[in-house]
């Protein structure tokens, strides 16, 4: 053996420790600037739902006020309408500032793949193909259903804006161990049993300054007019209240794949 074998090996080692300690410093940078940006959409948020509350309830009052055959009902119709689509964003806010309240109950990702997917089908239309790999045994979270749904439909729905023309989203889900080796574990998360989901494409990619902002809310590299840069927000902000985590792997050119990690429960009644 060469007398300068140690000597690499602990370079080598010393260069990875470096390489580690580099990822988790980035990595909890852009948790402290999500955690910020979160406490400020939810006062942001908070403020606006009061404001639409008195729009909308003034609206149904003026409504209830007007003739049967007035044409001022079709006006104050759109008022109420734009209300509660400004309504609707300022939900995703909350969701992505964990402010919105949460009903988890012990349900199978898999189950809620599979009943999503005839929606998912529609939704992504004929020049994308959907393939769901699903782990064979049950995958057991506790989350609440209607906000998992919107996760994988986001996601989906995110995979299917980057291949404008056409190609492949691939669902999979599995259940990993971490509890000796963490096989791919986020630093942020303690060492157990995990389920991970993960939604991938063949689209554009993302270069690593677009990717160190994806779940920021209302970034987005979409044409203005075609989306409000909240898909991925609410993505992280259900899954971090789940106590899991959210990554994203991307290529320029070679395609994106999101990978959400929940801890995995152990029996129905006991997410915890």
């Amino acid at each position: 053996m060469s007398p300068h074998a140690p000597d690499q090996a602990e370079t080598t080692e010393r260069r990875e420790a470096r390489l580690q300690r580099g990822r988790l410093e980035a990595r909890l940078a852009q948790a402290q600037r999500l955690e910020t940006i979160g406490q400020l959409a939810g006062g942001v948020a908070h403020d606006f739902n009061n404001l639409l509350a008195v729009i909308l309830n003034y609206a149904y009052f003026v409504r209830e006020q007007l003739p049967e055959d007035s044409e001022l009902r079709r006006d104050v119709d759109e008022i109420r309408r734009a209300a509660e689509r400004a309504s609707d964003l300022t939900h995703q806010l909350l969701v992505f500032s964990r402010e919105e309240a949460i009903e988890p109950e012990v349900l199978d990702l898999n189950s809620v793949v599979r009943e999503a997917e005839r929606l998912l089908r529609r939704t992504i239309g004929e020049h994308v193909r959907l393939v769901t790999r699903l782990a064979p045994e049950g995958c057991r979270v506790s989350a609440d259903p209607s906000q998992l749904e919107q996760v994988v439909l986001n996601l989906v729905v995110n995979a299917r804006d980057a291949m404008p023309d056409g190609g492949t989203v691939t669902i999979e889900t599995a259940r990993v161990d971490a509890a000796a080796r963490r096989n791919g574990l986020p630093e942020s998360l303690p060492p157990g049993p995990y389920v991970l989901l993960s939604v991938g494409d063949d689209g554009v990619g993302m270069e690593p300054d677009v990717m160190a902002h994806a779940f920021e809310p209302f970034f987005t590299t979409k044409p203005k007019g075609t989306g409000t840069g909240l898909g991925l927000a609410t993505v992280y902000g259900t899954v971090t209240a789940s106590r899991g985590e959210a990554e994203i792997e991307s290529t320029p050119g070679g395609g994106t794949t999101v990978r959400i990690w929940l801890p995995e429960a152990s029996a129905p009644g006991h997410g915890e």
